[in-house]
């Protein structure tokens, strides 16, 4: 009886020894249904951890297949009631399409969710990457790099100097691709419509 229990125990806290790192990195990343892959999944886990530890606001992010029919705000409301203040919740639903934030008073300005939700690749760090970037690698990029800018953001505004951001630099790239993709297509919408006028008055 007293083997059973022991082998009993041993299976136990080899199983807790492999649940609990599982757990503990998935403490900022409260939703992926295979959406980012392992190392955005890291290094979202760092970024949080670090500015957390350093001020004190949870800043996490949910990656729903879908919404399950509900409205994303209705998604955002009943997740971040399990939230403890101050946070800010960022959610990327993909099925939907819809991405949005929302965070407890107080944190308005602390970062500019207008600017990080925007559509314009001069100012946006997630749509126009969703916009144009390939379907097998646009979520890791558009919710890296959007969560990234609101934990930066946050960071810069308590003074904060965190050693794992991504820094300016990487952003300047994304917009310089955003900027690049976009003035390319402007560029064949005017040829286009060049061409419509041209026909026409001949």
């Amino acid at each position: 009886m007293s083997n059973i229990l022991v082998n009993t125990g041993r299976r136990v806290l080899i199983l807790c020894a492999f649940l609990i790192p599982i757990v503990a990195s998935a403490e900022y990343v409260l939703v992926n249904d295979n959406i980012i892959n392992d190392k955005v999944v890291q290094k979202i886990e760092s970024l949080g951890s670090e500015l957390y530890d350093n001020s004190g606001i949870g800043v996490y992010i949910s990656l729903p297949a879908s919404l399950e029919k509900k409205s994303i705000s209705k998604y955002e409301n009943e997740l971040a009631s399990t939230l403890k203040k101050p946070y800010v919740l960022l959610t990327l639903a993909k099925n939907e399409e819809q991405v949005d934030i929302v965070f407890s008073e107080g944190l308005e300005d602390n970062f500019d969710k207008d600017a990080i939700l925007s559509p314009f690749p001069w100012s946006g760090t997630i749509i126009p990457i969703l916009a144009v970037k390939k379907e097998n690698d646009k979520y890791n990029a558009a919710a890296l790099n959007g969560y990234a800018d609101i934990v930066e953001q946050i960071a810069a505004s308590k003074g904060v100097v965190l050693k794992g951001a991504l820094g300016n630099v990487n952003r300047d790239i994304y917009h310089y691709l955003k900027i690049g993709i976009y003035g390319f297509l402007l560029v064949l919408f005017a040829r286009y419509f060049y061409r419509k006028v041209s026909t026409k008055n001949d």
